[in-house]
């Protein structure tokens, strides 16, 4: 073989050698981008397994492709019909206003319902369903449970009626003693003027409860906490109630540590706790009277006792009483100037400032509410939950 016919076969066995390396890398980089597609793919998976909405993908039949746990829930999906089959939509659910919506809808519309909450064995949840394009010959279902938004809603409707209630009566009240007072003779107008004052001094104290309350129902409510006298913290809160409780024939007792007792917490908040706690106890305590324990640190807790000598709570009401204004005795509460807010209050000022409160009660034995605090607030106590600071202004102690 001369020079030139080894030069060629030397090029051509570079060129066919260069064209395998060639079509190597490229399957390389064909098996590298495919494992990356997998592994994005399998991570896009994982994700929707554990979103609370459904997610479901649909072929160009309507054929389930993907259902994630949610949308099995949510739609029921039938027993032998999972995705991994891929049934028709029609076949994968019982919820034939679902099936309706994908079977009416185009192929490149986007479309939104809600589906109201059927009940019975093969009730659904009430849902918002989307259906929107997802790329050539695929669409894409996104369901969303809209019990807990419902649930929310009741709870707030209900709100508004019970604080709209509770408004009314004080005011018809005032209204009526004030047209009274052109028609009643002289005599008899001071006494009118003195419930008309009670019924104003009722309606401020609810307006008060009800703007507390809201601002330590707020998730973004958090505590501003200072290193505080305990002690002096709970000494001032009870020296202003005295006079009432005395005018009754009432004790308030005060059971307290040697030394001082430090704590770091909000003021308003602590100060609104004992405060609505103690007052609860006179105003439903008819003899006896009332022992305010502190108790020192202990394993990281501190711990404040109101028990009362009083009536009692009966079990069945017991579960209810921190309910916004659930009342045991209607009457004697709003004869007293209760507003059925003090109890919910104290529960949300707790649970932001990290601690908690429990009750025992007894009918005819006295009731015993127990408040617990962290000593660091960092460190809140199970079932308490932190918000933003309150801006009100603290307390001497």
């Amino acid at each position: 073989m001369n020079s030139f016919g080894a030069w060629i076969f030397l090029s051509s066995s570079i060129f066919l050698f260069a064209l395998l390396l060639r079509e190597r890398w490229k399957r390389m980089r064909a098996m590298a981008d495919t494992e990356r597609l997998m592994q994005k793919r399998e991570a896009m998976r994982r994700s929707l397994e554990h979103l609370s909405e459904g997610v479901v993908l649909l072929g160009a039949q309507d054929e389930v492709l993907y259902a994630n746990p949610a949308a099995n829930h949510l739609l029921g999906a039938k027993e032998g019909q999972l995705p991994k089959n891929r049934p028709r939509i029609a076949q994968y659910t019982e919820h034939q206003g679902v099936a309706l919506m994908v079977k009416q809808a185009y192929s490149d519309e986007t479309r939104r319902q809600v589906f109201e909450e059927v009940e019975g064995e093969d009730g659904h949840p009430m849902m918002e369903v989307t259906l929107a394009p997802a790329g050539p010959q695929r669409r894409l279902m996104v369901l969303q449970d809209l019990r807990a938004d419902e649930a929310v809603h009741r709870k707030r409707r209900d709100f508004v009626a019970n604080a709209s209630h509770e408004l009314k009566t004080p005011i018809s009240a005032l209204v009526g003693l004030l047209d009274l007072l052109e028609v009643v003779p002289e005599n008899k107008r001071k006494d009118i003027i003195l419930r008309a004052q009670r019924n104003a001094l009722s309606l401020s104290n609810l307006v008060d409860d009800l703007l507390a309350l809201t601002r330590a129902e707020s998730p973004d409510w958090r505590p501003s906490p200072k290193v505080l006298n305990l002690t002096k913290c709970v000494e001032e809160v009870i020296e202003p109630l005295r006079d009432r409780a005395e005018k009754k024939g009432l004790t308030i007792d005060l059971a307290k540590p040697e030394l001082p007792v430090k704590i770091l917490a909000d003021p308003f908040a602590l100060y609104t706790v004992v405060q609505n706690l103690v007052l609860n106890a006179v105003v439903y305590t008819q003899s006896g009277g009332v022992m305010v324990e502190i108790a020192p640190a202990k394993d990281g807790v501190l711990r404040i006792r109101v028990r009362d000598t009083g009536p009692g709570i009966d079990p069945e009401i017991l579960p209810r009483i921190f309910e916004r204004f659930f009342r045991g005795d209607v009457a004697h509460s709003r004869a007293s100037g209760g507003t059925g807010l003090g109890l919910a209050l104290v529960r949300n000022l707790l649970r932001h400032m990290g601690g908690r409160v429990s009750v025992q009660s007894t009918p005819g034995m006295g009731t015993d509410f127990l408040v617990e605090l962290p000593e660091n607030p960092a460190k809140p106590l199970a079932g308490a939950t932190l918000g933003a600071p309150l801006r009100e202004p603290p307390t001497r102690c």
